[in-house]
């Protein structure tokens, strides 16, 4: 065969291979609310292809199903895989939406948190819930199909009586998706976020200690310092024993009179208080934000006497620097456990003072401490201002009044509230004759 005949025949051949894998022009189909996403078949496959265009190239990819409607489900599921590949210069995975928008937002959180936008601990949190509940129930969706019976369907599998929920917690799950969702909203992965479930709030504030309930707490740990209680398990084998020591005496004191939190315990050092004395007598707390709060902490003046008298005790200790804690500084790389030991310390001593649970059944904790605190401002304090109050407590007003000042009654602070202003006292009753004038009025 001649050359030109040759090379008119591999002309053909090629000509006929091209068009079998170019996009039969009647199968294009447009994938409604993701950009320029398209499916299409092809003569060479019996299968659908999607191609989008991203950064000037174009992106093909076989979506390995011969459905058309499944076809439009595995295209949105290739977007998303692109948009991911694209921001996090990640290889091409075939994780669903959700997945991938999820773990971009944790990426892009672990570098707001090294800015110091974010706590850690909110990090370890939400990785936790994602890893734990939210990724076994959402990991199989696209993001355009999670919508109000998919959320539903998660909130009433979190409630169950194995697993009881408080309606806070199932409120922070919520929030987690839709900051995920709207994540992928930001990114353009979806246009619109769906409906949620609502949940009524029932604020349900932690118990505190009135002053008779505060005064025996304070009496009973004074006399128990120094002694040990044994404890054993339901099956009589030796546990952990507990002592009462004077660093859960001086803990008492000083969270009545500091508003930190018992997390807040975990963090302070000596190097976020500053004794003040002019004219007031105070600490200053400056340590690092919590609860997004991070406001400066103006104690009571009975933390001050607290305060030094722990960090003498340190020092004779060859503790007490800068850089040591507050509490428990022996225990400096494990400061969770620090937390444990003094919570287990102070639940055995509700347990002795028999001040556990309420007269309402309610159990007290080491927070209710904090509460006790905001209380005594609230009905012991003269007038004090509810904005002040929630800056020194590191907290909102709206929280106070929500979850500190439920306690609050009329009852406690009926001397102001039946108070009058010193004008009003000054000012003589209506009914009081007027002072006759002492010269008579001129004659015309």
């Amino acid at each position: 065969m001649p050359k030109s005949a040759q090379k008119s025949a591999s002309s053909r051949v090629n000509t006929t291979k091209r068009d079998r894998t170019r996009p039969i022009p009647s199968s294009i189909k447009k994938v409604p609310g993701f950009g320029t996403l398209t499916i299409y078949k092809m003569e060479a496959s019996p299968f659908w292809y999607a191609r989008y265009y991203e950064e000037g190239k174009i992106i093909r990819r076989s979506l390995k199903v011969a459905d058309k409607k499944e076809a439009l489900k595995e295209a949105k599921r290739v977007f998303v895989a692109i948009k991911h590949h694209a921001m996090n210069k990640l290889p091409f995975t075939r994780t669903s939406g959700f997945e991938v928008c999820a773990r971009g937002l944790l990426k892009e959180n672990e570098a707001r948190a090294a800015r110091g936008e974010l706590s850690v601990q909110k990090q370890q949190y939400d990785t936790a819930r994602l890893e734990a509940d939210l990724l076994p129930h959402f990991g199989k969706y696209e993001l355009a199909d999670v919508n109000y019976a998919v959320i539903s369907d998660y909130i009433n599998k979190l409630s169950t009586p194995e697993r009881p929920l408080s309606i806070n917690t199932l409120k922070i799950h919520l929030s987690h998706i839709k900051t995920i969702l709207r994540y992928a909203q930001r990114v353009g992965v979806i246009t619109a976020l769906p409906a949620f479930p609502t949940l009524k709030t029932i604020d349900k504030p932690r118990p505190w200690f009135n002053s008779a309930e505060y005064s025996k707490l304070h009496r009973t740990c004074q006399s128990k310092i120094g002694t040990i209680y044994k404890k054993t398990g339901t099956k009589g084998e030796q546990r952990r024993n507990i002592a009462i020591t004077q660093e859960l005496y001086d803990l008492i004191i000083f969270m009545t009179n500091s508003f930190i939190r018992p997390t807040d315990i975990k963090i302070l050092q000596h190097k976020h208080v500053q004794v003040v004395r002019s004219p007031q007598t105070y600490l200053l707390l400056n340590y690092p934000p919590t609860k997004g709060h991070s406001s400066p902490v103006v104690t009571m003046p009975e933390a001050v006497e607290v305060y030094e008298r722990l960090l003498k005790r340190q020092k004779e200790n060859g503790l007490g620097k800068a850089e040591d804690y507050l509490f428990q500084p022996e225990l400096p790389d494990n400061r969770d456990y620090a937390l444990r030991t003094l919570t287990r310390q102070f639940d055995q001593l509700l347990k002795v003072a028999d001040l556990k649970t309420t007269a309402n059944g309610e159990s007290r904790t080491l927070y209710s401490l904090r509460h006790t605190c905001i209380m005594f401002r609230l009905t012991k304090g003269d007038n004090v201002a509810m904005l002040t109050l929630a800056r020194s407590a590191r907290t909102s007003p709206e929280m106070i009044d929500r979850f500190y000042a439920k306690h609050l009654t009329a009852e406690m602070n009926v001397e102001q509230l039946q108070s009058l202003k010193r004008e009003h006292k000054k000012r003589a009753p209506k009914n009081t004759p007027k002072a006759k004038r002492s010269t008579p009025r001129k004659q015309k």
